[in-house]
C-alpha cells in the first residue's frame, strides 16, 4: 500500500533544520517521486532515490530532469533489504509508506548502518490505533500478511535499536479518503471499462475495492504514522 507524500506540519521538528547544508539523502521506496523532488527543492542535497520498479525511476528520472535536478537525483533500482551503498553514508534516509515491505522492525534494524551519526530516519508506516479491533478487521490483515503494531510498540523498538524519536503524529482520515480512496476509485472505474475482458486486471480491481471498503468502514481503529528519529547510538 504506498500512501500518499506528506507535507511535515510546521510545528513538528523539521529535520532540514539539523541537516548540513547539502546533505546526503536516501529515499527507500521512492515510487515515481514526489517526495524525492520536495526533497530536492528543500534540502538542497544529493539524493539518492531507491526502488525495485523501473518504470517509476524512468519517470522520476524524466521528472527530475525537467525540473533541473538531474545532477540532484541519482535513481538506483535495488531490493530495500540490500541496498548498495556504504555504511554511514547517509544524513537522512526518508521512506512514505514502502517500509512494510520489509516491516518496521527490519527497516529500523537494518537501515541504521546506512546513517552516520545522528543522521535522521523519516517514514510513515500502518499502525493500530486502537487496542481492541474488529474481528473482520484483524482477520483481513492478517490475511494480507501485514504485521500491524501499535505506536508504543514502534517507539520501543526504535529505543532499542539506538533511535531518539523526535516527534510522531497519525495523518488524517482525509488524507485516507480524499487523496487516495477517491481518486483511485475514479481511476479504476475507468481502467474496468477498458479492460472489462481482462480476468487479471478484474481480479486486481476487486482486491483494491475490498481493501478500501475495510478502510473505509474501520479507519479509525488503525492510521498512517509518520515518525521521525535522530540515530544516535
Amino acid at each position: 500500500m504506498k500512501i500518499f507524500p506528506v507535507r511535515v506540519p510546521d510545528k513538528i521538528p523539521r529535520p532540514e533544520k539539523h541537516l548540513p547544508d547539502k546533505p546526503e539523502i536516501l529515499d527507500v521506496g521512492c515510487g515515481k517521486g514526489v517526495q524525492t523532488l520536495d526533497l530536492a527543492r528543500t534540502s538542497k542535497g544529493k539524493i539518492k532515490a531507491v526502488d525495485n520498479h523501473a518504470f517509476f525511476l524512468d519517470y522520476l528520472e524524466l521528472t527530475a530532469q525537467k525540473e533541473g535536478y538531474e545532477n540532484t537525483i541519482t535513481c538506483t533500482n535495488a531490493d530495500m533489504k540490500s541496498m548498495p551503498f556504504k555504511n554511514e553514508c547517509f544524513d537522512l534516509i526518508w521512506s512514505e509508506g514502502a517500509v512494510f515491505i520489509i516491516g518496521i522492525k527490519e527497516g529500523l534494524k537494518e537501515w541504521k548502518k546506512y546513517l552516520k551519526k545522528n543522521g535522521f530516519l523519516v517514514l510513515t508506516d500502518l499502525i493500530w490505533l486502537k487496542n481492541k479491533r474488529p474481528e473482520e478487521l484483524n482477520n483481513y490483515w492478517e490475511q494480507e500478511g501485514l504485521s500491524i503494531m501499535t505506536v508504543e510498540q514502534v517507539i520501543a523498538i526504535s529505543d532499542k535499536e539506538g533511535y531518539k524519536l523526535m516527534k510522531h503524529f497519525t495523518l488524517p482520515a482525509s488524507s485516507w479518503l480524499k487523496e487516495y480512496i477517491m481518486p483511485q476509485e475514479a481511476v479504476i472505474a475507468l481502467l474496468k471499462a477498458k479492460y472489462s475482458s481482462v480476468n487479471e486486471a478484474l481480479e486486481t480491481y476487486s482486491a483494491i475495492k475490498s481493501e478500501n471498503e475495510i478502510v473505509k468502514k474501520y479507519l479509525g481503529n488503525f492510521g498512517y504514522e509518520f515518525f521521525i528519529w535522530r540515530y544516535t547510538a
